[in-house]
């Protein structure tokens, strides 16, 4: 075959053509490294910071367990609290149903876990507060205070039961809000007031009694008299008094012993307390074997009257007192007086005046009424 005039430089070109590219290629394959080995430090610094990161994870990881370890450990410690507390606890949700009770609760319901947890609270305790505006669960809001109730209930037994409540709020299991109550027995500590008051007033009344013949005492006279006479002044209206003195009581005393004077003094005060049927009449042991008439809105006839009803009522007892220079049986002798109080004056001039009159009936004879 025959070659052209340029055969021979087809080879030479050739090679440097081919030269060239090796060139270009040498030149992107530098370029191509060039390329990999910045992808390799990027790939290098993202493999240590997902390192770094996977640490960081693995860290918090092992945090958030221990926590979520402390929150169950807490969780247990709590639970065996609420089972094993000694006073009564229950939860309950907004819509009044139970989800736990407590060991206590449960005896204190009479009924086992299964007939409480999922019924409503105001079937199961029939209590003071139960679907009143009061109640608990009406102020369940997570910002509200711990509030404490007073309650009471009729017991299994049916016996009066008081407790204090102790109602806080918190948020279930299942996110609904509701409140934890503790129920404290006050029962013997209520039945220890009561009896207390009980005593008390006892004792108010014994301190205003004679305690030998029941009638009020001088101190009870003499707080009503100061009342009665600053009343009385006001309305200006009369004030009586008749001051009653047995009739030779020592010689009684002396006769028939001081058992007999007790059991005397005692049947004469009834007779006493028996006349004094008006309200507002009062008849009171004026000390010894002296008695003293507070008569309001009572004027001197009207007092006089009744002073000798009272001597009547004493001589029909028919006492036995052979001593007497009165009579053979037991007499008054009583002085009446009466007055308008004033609030410029006070009571003593009326007292020394009903004693007076005593005075006069005694030297009298006894066994009769006098008025000043």
């Amino acid at each position: 075959m025959t070659m052209g005039p340029y055969a021979d430089n087809v080879p030479a070109r050739f090679s440097e053509s081919q030269s060239m590219t090796d060139q270009q290629i040498l030149a992107e394959l530098k370029e191509r490294v060039l390329c990999l080995e910045e992808e390799r430090r990027q790939l290098l610094e993202s493999c240590n910071e997902l390192q770094a990161n996977h640490d960081i994870l693995l860290e918090r990881i092992g945090t958030a367990n221990q926590k979520q370890v402390q929150a169950e450990m807490l969780s247990m410690e709590l639970e065996q609290v609420f089972y094993s507390c000694a006073d009564a606890m229950w939860v309950v949700r907004n819509d009044k149903t139970v989800v736990r009770a407590n060991t206590a609760m449960l005896a204190l319901l009479g009924k086992s876990a299964e007939e409480v947890v999922g019924r409503t609270c105001q079937d199961l305790l029939d209590a003071s507060l139960c679907g009143k505006k009061n109640c608990a669960l009406h102020r369940s809001d997570v910002n509200t205070p711990v509030k404490e109730y007073d309650v009471g209930r009729n017991g299994l037994d049916g016996e009066q039961e008081h407790f204090i409540v102790t109602a806080a709020p918190l948020v279930t299991l299942d996110g609904t809000p509701g409140i934890v109550a503790q129920f404290k027995d006050i029962t013997d500590r209520k039945k220890a007031e009561a009896a207390l008051a009980k005593a008390n007033v006892t004792l108010a009344r014994m301190a205003r009694l004679d305690s030998l013949t029941q009638l009020p005492n001088r101190r009870s006279f003499d707080e009503t008299l100061e009342q009665e006479w600053q009343r009385l002044a006001r309305e200006e209206k009369d004030l009586s008094l008749i001051l009653c003195d047995i009739d030779c009581f020592k010689q009684y005393n002396d006769t028939y012993g001081h058992q007999a004077g007790d059991d005397c003094l005692q049947k004469v005060a009834k007779a006493l307390q028996d006349c004094a049927r008006r309200a507002g009449d009062m008849a009171c042991r004026y000390g010894g074997e002296e008695f003293i008439f507070l008569l309001p809105n009572t004027h001197l006839d009207g007092a006089t009257r009744f002073a000798d009803r009272v001597r009547q009522t004493v001589e029909s007892l028919a006492l036995p007192h052979t001593t007497s220079q009165a009579a053979p049986v037991v007499t008054l002798s009583l002085g009446v007086a009466a007055r308008i109080p004033s609030v410029d004056t006070d009571p003593e001039a009326l007292i020394k005046a009903a004693d007076d009159a005593l005075y006069q009936a005694k030297e009298a004879g006894r066994n009769r009424v006098v008025a000043a």
